[in-house]
């Protein structure tokens, strides 16, 4: 008798596959083209390696989705929720250990490598959160569309924050507190209201208690 791998042991193995063959791939082209010095070079660089990071996040997050076709959690009250919140917190993993892996090989420097995790770690949670909340509220391909659209409009406030205050001369993260606070959180936290909205409100949908005829007088 075959034995059915749980949902969420699936989902790792999926991201396990991926991100080997990602990072090795990805980390064999920074290695070979690695960032440029400071300057509109490397912030186009910087942008384009982030944007390729999360397109591959998202490719994981559309491939585990389907495990969120079964309640994984049955003795729970909000076993969709918490089955949904498992697979975040692996698209999440993967985008982190990919960062890790490619920005090294890149050979940024240290403070821009650590900017590029908090980026990936940031955009892949809410972009995750709003595939799988739009995915059964709506379509695949209208969660396709809202991740695309949520990842390029947080990376977007980080070239915003970028292209303002720029690098250190050796091209790392140069930090500016009211820049952060007037181009990135904002839109950081407009952006994780909107993901964990839908995902709630997802989760009203999958995880309403089915509704019990009524005693027959």
């Amino acid at each position: 008798m075959t034995v059915r791998s749980h949902p969420l042991e699936t989902a790792l193995q999926k991201g396990l596959r991926r991100l080997l063959l990602s990072a090795a791939t990805l980390a064999v082209v920074a290695f070979v083209f690695p960032a440029p010095a400071a300057g509109d070079a490397l912030l186009v660089y910087n942008m384009i390696h982030l944007l390729v990071l999360l397109l591959a996040t998202l490719g994981l997050t559309a491939e585990v989705a389907v495990e969120l076709d079964q309640p994984w959690f049955p003795q729970l009250r909000k076993s969709w929720l918490a089955s949904a919140a498992s697979l975040v917190a692996v698209a999440t993993g993967f985008a982190a250990l990919l960062a890790l892996a490619t920005s090294a090989a890149a050979r940024y420097d240290v403070s821009l490598q650590f900017l590029q995790l908090l980026s990936a770690l940031d955009i892949a949670w809410v972009s995750a959160a709003l595939f799988f909340g739009s995915a059964r509220l709506w379509s695949r391909l209208t969660a396709w569309l809202a991740g695309l659209a949520i990842i390029l409009a947080c990376i977007g406030s980080i070239v915003a924050y970028l292209a303002t205050v720029g690098f250190t001369p050796g091209g790392g993260w140069l930090v500016s507190g009211p820049d952060m606070m007037r181009i990135v959180i904002p839109a950081d936290t407009v952006a994780a209201i909107i993901s964990i909205t839908v995902l709630l409100r997802a989760s009203k949908d999958a995880d309403q208690p089915m509704e019990q005829p009524s005693p027959q007088s």
